[in-house]
């Protein structure tokens, strides 16, 4: 009597024991750098990371200000625009290409920072910018009145559409 009730119990385990097939990967890959890919399908549109992406991209000074500000404004464009864009290509870009991660931490610690209250973006008038621009693209603009400017840090314009 024991060794059928054996034999069923070691049946049932080792149907347990049986490989589980992982959901296939999606086979459309965006390349970065010829290099490094990331699936085509990938969405990253956490606040956090997309604003830090700007700050890692735009804050070519170690300038805790200027990083704060760059956040702050990134900040103000997701609210603006009612959304957070994918940025995935982008962060995948960023952290496979000549990454920095002292320039990524700084990046998130500002962006934490703003969000969190711990630091206040000075002058106030930057911190009605919803876009940052070369400030050279505004200078040079030939529809001044597209964009209103906020702020100039280093050549940065922190801007927003004119009303």
């Amino acid at each position: 009597m024991i060794r059928p009730l054996l034999a069923t119990v070691a049946i049932a385990l080792a149907g347990c024991a049986a490989p589980v097939h992982p959901e296939p990967v999606s086979s459309a890959v965006l390349a970065v750098d010829g290099e490094v890919a990331i699936p085509a399908d990938l969405i990253v549109t956490s606040p956090r990371i997309c604003a830090a992406l700007a700050v890692y991209d735009l804050a070519q000074h170690d300038d805790w200000g200027l990083r704060a500000t760059i956040a702050h404004t990134a900040l103000n464009g997701f609210r603006a625009a009612d959304r957070v864009p994918n940025c995935a290509a982008g962060v995948g870009a960023a952290l496979t290409q000549d990454f920095e991660p002292r320039r990524w931490q700084a990046a998130l610690d500002a962006v934490d920072a703003v969000t969190s209250g711990s630091y206040s973006v000075s002058p106030d008038a930057c911190t009605r910018a919803t876009a940052v621009a070369p400030l050279s693209s505004v200078v040079n603009a030939e529809t001044p009145s597209a964009a209103r400017v906020h702020c100039v840090i280093y050549d940065l314009a922190f801007v927003s559409a004119a009303p």
